[in-house]
This record gives structure tokens, C-alpha cells and sequence, in this order.
């Protein structure tokens, strides 16, 4: 009589047939032709190959491999609204593993995320927002050590090349604000157009300002 091993490996699959792992199946004890006592959900086939980013499942006799992208972050092209996918299968069309930057649009043609029309004046009045606030002391001293201009020399300055509204404004930043934020249009407009200052040379002014004077 043929001697059976009492156990047999066996692949395990979930509800949806996808691969969960192998377990055992016993050799029956009352049939001794080789039967084996499969449990629920598992089927007699060789383990599936391992395949990164897939799933194995069972399909009309064969292992399929599905794609696999359950926790990992995708972007939604029209939005860049961030989700994470919690189900088995090809990614959907409208989304995109890339993540996008602020400012951007996703282009289909380019594949990738593309500065949107206005993006560097979006990005410009971003980064003085977050520059935060300095006191009008600080911004003096600044300009001064920075610029050799003092105080009354700012003023000559505007009185000389500004007029109406704009030269009040400015005016009253240099001698009376409390503090100043680079949202300040005119206060930005007399920096950078009156005394010729560039954009980066005020944020490295500002820095110094903050954490100096």
C-alpha cells in the first residue's frame, strides 16, 4: 500500500480569490487513496511568483497578477487634492503618483505638473506673506547697514521721486509705522522700483532684519 504524507501544502485565498498565503491540508483518515481534506478557500497549485506592486489571483485555474497600489499616496489631476488608494487595481486615469507643487496644473501632454499662467507672481506674493512682520526699527536699521541710507535720506528719497498717495504711505511707514509686513504695496513698490533693490536682496534684507536688529 502507498504511504501518504499526512500533510500537503495548500494555497490560501481570501473571499475575492486573491492569494492570503500557504497552510496544510491533512491526509483524510478514513479514505486512504491519497485524498486530502482541502480547507475552505484553498486550492492544491504551486505558490505564485512574487511579483513587486502585484497581487496573485486565481483565476480560471491559473494565477492572474493584479495591480497592487493599496497605501500609496496619488494626486488627482484636476485638483492635486491627495488620496490614498485602499483598492486592488490599475490606477485610475484622473490621478497621478506625482505630487504636484504649489502653483501647478497637471498637463496631460507633458505627463507631469506645469506652472500654471501667473505662477511665479502667485509664488512671489506667497513668499511675502510668509515673511511675516518686522518692526519699522528693524527695517531702518536694515536699509541702513545694508544700503548706507538712513532715515532722513529715505525720506529726501521719497519726497524727491514720489507724489500723491503713494508718497504719504511710504512716508508714514518710514516715520511713524509700528511694524511692517512686505504686503505693503507701496512700502514693496518704494524698495523695489525707487531704490532699486531686487526681490531676493529685500528677503535676504528681511531674514537679517528678523533675527539681528
Amino acid at each position: 500500500m502507498k504511504d501518504y504524507p499526512l500533510t500537503i501544502p495548500v494555497c490560501q485565498l481570501d473571499e475575492d480569490s486573491y492569494f492570503v498565503g500557504i497552510t496544510t491540508a491533512d491526509l483524510d483518515p478514513v479514505v486512504k487513496n491519497g485524498h486530502y481534506l482541502i480547507p475552505r478557500l484553498c486550492i492544491e497549485a504551486g505558490k505564485p511568483e512574487y511579483k513587486n506592486g502585484f497581487i496573485p489571483q486565481w483565476n480560471d485555474g491559473q494565477w492572474e497578477y493584479i495591480e497592487d497600489h493599496r497605501g500609496e499616496a496619488v494626486y488627482l489631476k484636476k485638483t492635486g487634492e491627495k488620496r490614498i488608494i485602499e483598492v486592488l487595481g490599475k490606477l485610475p486615469d484622473d490621478v497621478t503618483t506625482l505630487a504636484p507643487l504649489p502653483f501647478t496644473k497637471w498637463s496631460e501632454d507633458a505627463g507631469a505638473w506645469v506652472d500654471v499662467d501667473n505662477a511665479d507672481e502667485l509664488r512671489l506674493q506667497d513668499k511675502k506673506e510668509k515673511a511675516g512682520t518686522i518692526t519699522r526699527s528693524q527695517l531702518l536699521t536694515a536699509i541702513e547697514l545694508q544700503f548706507d541710507k538712513n532715515k532722513k535720506e529715505l525720506l529726501d528719497i521719497a519726497e524727491r521721486e514720489l507724489v500723491g498717495d503713494h508718497l504719504i504711505k511710504v512716508r508714514n511707514v518710514i516715520s511713524e509705522a509700528q511694524s511692517f509686513t512686505l504686503m505693503n504695496d507701496d512700502m514693496w513698490d518704494f524698495l523695489t522700483q525707487t531704490l532699486n533693490i531686487s526681490n531676493e536682496q529685500i528677503f535676504v534684507l528681511w531674514d537679517e532684519a528678523k533675527k539681528n536688529y
